[in-house]
């Protein structure tokens, strides 16, 4: 068997029993919606591991991302909620319990990276929707279908993020890094009820997927620290820990969080990273608690260019949802250009990345 598939093999199987998985946004194309680590990161996201920041190619930094990321057929289930039969629309509310979120995500960003260390702004701006569906048997079917209390709660948050971070070697094989977010953000809220007049249940679009009004914007800071660490030639651990501070935004405890990662070295070219969550904690935009995992390959095409490619695995609301993603990245001497894409339904995730020095 030649060493290629066999990689592959490892990623897919390391995929099906990762732990659940809701990432952070894939900031600069790097993260693992795009096929990439946030423990072994290319050490350009924000929101990555910032030991890794000394990773990244010197220079100004310009990123745009959008697309949507929803649990198995959350779409077309919703458009089955307003089927006129009663027991169809009994069904969809049913299966819609198995598939009830959704979210969709714009941001852009600038950063200059000098030194291994990190100057970054972005904007993020997202719609999320989960669906509470009413299963009690006495409000389904054709005589209780009427009486059904089921509701969609959509949310839409903005946030501008100032983040400064520094990173990289303390010793030999050791890495640490530290950063700081400064964040002001806001958030709106729209529920939409079953069986009332105006969108929301049967709008395959939704509208909890695309109003734009928020609340009063809020101002706050966020901690973060990280590590990796070569135990052997071609073998490396790390951690980050994130929202070392924790705070309260709206109905949102955002805490601490743990996440530990292995890369193994496969040849000169070629790397695997393996990484979980060890605890779960609530996210924004929802207060359910969420934890991660995933697995990616890094392949050096040649010495101007790389490969991300991996498997990932989203959970909220107890359920889970597996995509896959890939990244291309052009290294060039004074100028860097990776492309993103997430496979998924609705609008597929793809971010695009240029770095010039």
């Amino acid at each position: 068997m030649t060493p290629k598939p066999l990689l592959a093999r490892i990623v897919v199987a390391a995929s099906a029993v990762a732990a659940p998985l809701w990432a952070q946004t894939p900031l600069f194309t790097d993260g693992g919606a795009f096929g990439g680590s946030k423990v072994f990161s290319e050490g350009m996201n924000p929101l990555g591991n910032p030991a890794r920041t000394s990773q990244a190619p010197q220079g100004w930094y310009f990123s745009f991302l959008d697309g949507d990321q929803r649990a198995q057929d959350n779409k077309s289930i919703l458009g089955d909620t307003a089927s006129a039969d009663p027991v169809a629309a009994s069904a969809a509310l049913d299966r819609l319990n198995g598939a009830p979120w959704a979210l969709r995500t714009r941001a852009y960003g600038i950063q200059n990276i000098k030194d291994s260390a990190s100057l970054c702004l972005t904007r993020e701006q997202s719609n999320g929707m989960l669906a509470h569906p009413d299963l009690d048997p006495t409000h389904l079917g054709t005589a209780g279908l009427a009486g059904n209390t089921s509701t969609l709660d959509g949310r839409r948050t903005t946030v501008d993020r100032l983040s400064l971070a520094g990173g990289g070697p303390v010793q030999q094989g050791l890495n640490l890094g530290a950063q700081l977010r400064i964040e002001r953000w806001a958030m709106g809220r729209q529920v939409a009820q079953f069986g009332s007049p105006g969108p929301g249940f049967g709008d395959p679009e939704s509208a909890q997927m695309t109003f734009t009004a928020t609340s009063p914007h809020t101002l706050g800071y966020g901690l973060d620290f990280g590590l990796d660490a070569e135990l052997a030639p071609g073998v490396r651990v790390g951690a980050t820990l994130d929202q070392l501070n924790s705070r309260t935004l709206w109905d949102v405890h955002l805490k601490p969080q743990v996440r530990a990662g292995l890369q193994l070295d496969f040849g000169q070219s070629t790397k695997l990273s393996l990484e979980a969550d060890l605890n779960a904690v609530e996210k924004m935009p929802f207060p359910v608690k969420q934890k991660a995992a995933g697995a990616s390959l890094r392949f050096a095409l040649s010495p101007s260019a790389v490969l991300l490619v991996g498997a990932e695995q989203r959970r909220i609301a107890d359920v889970a949802t597996t995509r896959g993603g890939v990244t291309l990245q052009l290294r060039l001497a004074s100028m860097l250009i990776a492309l993103g894409f997430q496979a998924g339904q609705d609008r597929p995730m793809k971010g695009a990345t240029l770095m010039v020095n």
